[in-house]
């Protein structure tokens, strides 16, 4: 019998240890994590809705799309420059300057980026004013179900989602002789 109890506390042991060797390597890891992230500050300039750069660096905004700039959107009084208005929007947000942070690059060699002013995230923000589209499944969904509920941007009438509306655009580019083989070969080479 007590051979048995000996067991069961053996394995208890054992469990409990290696459960907090695993806590243990996850703190490791969110630390070097932590320790790898750039962190970048300043005027940036806005290149579109979600994509800024500061000193010849490009960066992109994680968890959201927003339109691009030749992308118009519907509304009941008609057509929009959606793209224009979502730079416009994240402008206006990086016009006191921006805090970003980030570690990893996007197939383009953007820093991906967390950016917040005054203690909001910017994405968080482009979301919240329906002028881009969450990416993340966990990140910004309160803020873009409070955009479809107010009726705010993009949701104020119809849009086609940004990488919807990149994906018709290339294929329509394609279909032109010389310029949809120039638009293959950037694909392909990855300078897209």
């Amino acid at each position: 019998m007590g051979q048995k109890k000996g067991r069961r506390f053996a394995i208890l042991r054992d469990g409990v240890a290696l459960i907090a060797i695993f806590i243990f390597g996850i703190l490791i890891a969110a630390k070097l994590d932590a320790d790898n992230m750039q962190r970048h500050a300043g005027a940036y300039h806005v290149i579109d809705g979600d994509t800024l750069a500061l000193n010849g660096e490009r960066f992109r905004l994680v968890g959201i799309d927003a339109p691009e700039l030749d992308q118009v959107c519907q509304r009941s009084t008609g057509e929009w420059p959606c793209g224009v208005a979502a730079r416009q929007a994240l402008m206006a947000l990086a016009s006191s300057g921006l805090e970003c942070r980030g570690n990893e690059r996007d197939r383009y060699q953007r820093l991906l980026v967390r950016c917040s002013v005054g203690g909001r995230d910017v994405a968080g923000e482009m979301v919240r004013q329906g002028l881009a589209v969450r990416t993340e499944y966990f990140l910004f969904s309160d803020e873009e179900k409070e955009a479809k509920t107010n009726g705010s941007g993009l949701w104020a009438g119809t849009f086609e989602a940004p990488a919807s509306w990149r994906k018709m655009r290339k294929t329509a580019e394609m279909d032109v002789p010389v310029s949809g083989f120039l638009a293959a070969v950037r694909h392909l080479v990855g300078w897209e």
